[in-house]
């Protein structure tokens, strides 16, 4: 029998909170949790609120956990990945790959974070898992 989560985190460390809270804020729109530090801060990722994306600041946190960027992809799920392309571009996102069809049957287009971490939104393609429900 394994664990049975009622939510789940995913920690990201960045030198620049100021930076990481624009970004994540302003530029892609997400609800803020409601406990934050000056260190720390949490991000909604869907309304059932079984996930948040956490940013820390933490000295001691980033020189033991931090990736510098690499090997970390916060990927978002959209129902459009083209329209929501175009709602952050008026935001300011800077993407580094705009909307591209994959051959394993998803849609995406990838931003860096201030730290460089990759962001992706991704929507499934008809065909996808999304269509079979």
């Amino acid at each position: 029998m394994g664990i049975s989560p009622t939510e789940s985190f995913v920690v990201i460390y960045h030198a620049d909170m100021a930076a990481a809270r624009l970004f994540y804020e302003d530029v892609l729109g997400l609800q803020l949790r409601e406990v934050t530090y000056e260190w720390f801060v949490g991000y909604w990722i869907s309304e059932k609120r079984e996930m948040t994306l956490c940013i820390s600041s933490s000295p001691e946190e980033r020189a033991r956990w931090e990736a510098g960027g690499k090997g970390v992809v916060v990927d978002f799920v959209v129902p459009d990945v083209d329209e929501a392309y175009q709602h952050l571009q008026e935001r300011g996102a800077q993407f580094v790959e705009p909307p591209t069809d994959m051959p394993w049957g998803l849609r995406t287009a990838s931003l860096a974070d201030p730290a460089g971490y990759t962001v992706t939104i991704t929507s499934y393609m008809p065909g996808g898992r999304a269509s079979q429900k």
